[in-house]
């Protein structure tokens, strides 16, 4: 079983832990580390599996699903209970202390020891990085450093949550329990889908905009998690037998799920077209096929962690594994800091041409490993054991309980 997160990453009080999905942090982490590996070696332009390892971009998709889910599930949760709606302050001061302490620090140092990867940081647009901010315009928003512009969208995500929160419930508020949810579900779906649309007809008028880098363009994406959350705070509780089919699927076909993620990333990588480098040239309908395959890939990869009940299942035994938990814990140290070895590993080489695409990968993710542990330890862990005020007992007064901790043995 994943080992049990210390209190300093523990959800909300009241509120469910879901064990299963902080190990796949740690696959979408190494996801990223991947494709970006890959992409400069050559990797994905000379061998056949560059075709799938070249979509590992998709990484991303897995990251925005898995922060909507966990950051709205408590806000819809409440509504449907009846229950007071979660502070949002509390709710900002959680979100800034696990983002920015370590996010800034990572400038700082890559800004001073790594300054050809982390150009502006020093410049009169400084204030555009450390806020991040850089996702807002073409000019910056692979600037500073460069993987970054998803935790900048991550960011107008996080700022957004608590007035969507808001909206949804002056719409249903006043609703039944099941008609909230239902006329929600209709509402995300909609939303999904106009997004795609607005993301293609964006790139068709202007080709040159980042539009579909930003929350608006990738909102299909934050969509699948708002979707798993209020499914999971709807019929989560529910027997399996009462409910939906389609929860009900996600229950019981943990691997039926991650065989049609697997479908889906396979179809962007050999079925619809798309080349072999990110940095291609994609035609607008490529471009939104590819959006909504990563979007379905990250979707039935998430679906059935949000749903285990402790059943036994492949997808549930490797995530339940200790070391990718730990992984887990310090996915945002390995997003942080992986180019820098990208390119330091890449630029020696030493090592490449020896043993390959493989080792070289390897190589930099055992670097960032450790300095991903480093910053999770001297600095995340730390900062964040004050996300509750001083006082205020809440983690005395609600101790989450654990969801599926473990598979059935």
């Amino acid at each position: 079983m994943p080992s049990r997160p210390p209190d300093v990453v523990a959800p909300p009080p009241g509120n469910p832990r879901f064990p299963l999905l902080d190990p796949l942090r740690a696959v979408a982490a190494l996801l990223i580390v991947i494709t970006h590996t890959a992409e400069l070696s050559g990797f994905n332009r000379e061998h056949w599996l560059g075709a799938w390892t070249v979509r590992l971009d998709s990484g991303v998709a897995i990251f925005f699903v898995l922060s909507a889910f966990l950051l709205y599930r408590p806000f819809v949760a409440a509504r449907l209970d009846g229950r007071d709606s979660p502070s949002v302050r509390r709710y900002a001061r959680r979100r800034a202390l696990r983002i920015l302490p370590a996010y800034w620090v990572a400038v700082l140092v890559l800004g001073v020891l790594d300054s050809a990867h982390t150009p502006g940081v020093f410049t009169d647009k400084w204030w555009v990085y450390f806020g991040l901010l850089q996702s807002w315009s073409r000019e910056t928003i692979i600037q500073g450093v460069g993987v970054a512009w998803s935790l900048s969208v991550e960011m107008a995500f996080y700022v957004l949550l608590p007035f969507y929160a808001a909206v949804m419930a002056r719409l249903f508020g006043r609703r039944d329990r099941d008609r909230q949810a239902r006329l929600e579900l209709l509402f995300l779906a909609a939303s999904a889908v106009l997004a795609v649309a607005v993301r293609a007809a964006v790139k068709h008028f202007r080709p040159e905009s980042v539009f579909g880098n930003q929350l608006p363009g990738t909102w299909t994406w934050f969509a699948c998690g708002l979707v798993l959350a209020v499914a999971s705070a709807w019929v989560g509780a529910r027997p399996a037998a009462e409910r939906p089919w389609a929860v009900r699927f996600a229950t019981e076909r943990a691997v039926g799920c991650w065989a049609i993620a697997f479908g889906l990333i396979t179809l962007a990588a050999w079925g619809v077209g798309l080349p072999r480098s990110p940095f291609s040239y994609i035609s607008t309908f490529g471009l939104q096929v590819q959006h909504v395959l990563y979007a379905g890939m990250a979707f039935f990869l998430v679906a059935p962690m949000v749903f285990h009940d402790g059943r036994r299942s492949l997808p549930a035994r490797v995530l339940a594994q200790p070391a990718l938990a730990w992984l887990g814990l310090i996915s945002y140290g390995i997003f942080l800091y992986h180019q820098p070895l990208v390119f330091a590993f890449l630029n020696t080489r030493l090592w490449v041409p020896f043993w390959g695409w493989p080792f070289y990968t390897a190589l930099v993710i055992a670097g960032t490993v450790v300095i991903a542990a480093a910053s999770y330890y001297g600095i995340e862990r730390p900062v964040l054991r004050f996300k509750e005020p001083r006082g205020s007992g809440a983690s005395a007064r609600s101790r989450p309980q654990a969801v599926a901790a473990k598979p059935e043995s």
